[in-house]
């Protein structure tokens, strides 16, 4: 009791369990047992995985659900059919390949980005937040990706045009 009554173990302790209680809420939806909050509401965040749910979920975003991975579930396209899904991915190239797929197989609204080479799943509350309130919508997300691709060819083709490097191929595939 005496190490209780400094006050910050205490405190932690108390936020600890706090958050567990909140991660603990997490259940399984859909044909795929998909790792999710509440998603009763019309508006629903989408997120990779299991790690991720749980992260929203201790900071209090309940409206989540994890894809379990790289693949859509069709249970997440159906979801989109109903709800406004909003798509938080990793802040990493996987992230935008992921949200490319996504995309192109469900109805997403929005994309909320992790910070560059940040993961959602170790995110604080307050990046959460931050990351969520910069979202933007699908076009405007396709529109930069489609952006950035043509600024890495442009800048591909400019380094092998100033190397002399040339990209041909002669030889047999098998």
């Amino acid at each position: 009791l005496e190490g209780l009554e400094q006050g910050g173990e205490f405190e932690e302790m108390s936020r600890t369990l706090k958050e567990e209680a909140r991660s603990a809420k997490i259940q399984e939806y859909g044909e795929e047992k998909l790792p999710a909050g509440d998603i009763s509401g019309n508006e629903v965040i989408v997120v990779e995985g299991r790690a991720d749910v749980v992260n929203l979920l201790k900071n209090r975003i309940n409206n989540v659900i994890g894809m379990n991975g790289t693949k859509l579930p069709a249970t997440i396209a159906k979801l989109g059919k109903e709800k406004e899904l909003t798509l938080f991915i990793d802040g990493d190239r996987g992230g935008r390949l992921i949200a490319k797929n996504v995309i192109d197989n469900a109805r997403i609204s929005f994309v909320a980005i992790a910070p560059d080479g940040k993961e959602v799943e170790e995110l604080t509350g307050k990046e959460i937040l931050i990351a969520l309130r910069r979202g933007i919508t699908t076009a405007e997300f396709l529109q930069r990706m489609q952006y950035e691709r043509k600024g890495y060819d442009e800048e591909a083709k400019s380094e092998a045009s100033e190397s002399g490097a040339t990209t041909t191929f002669s030889g047999d595939v098998k």
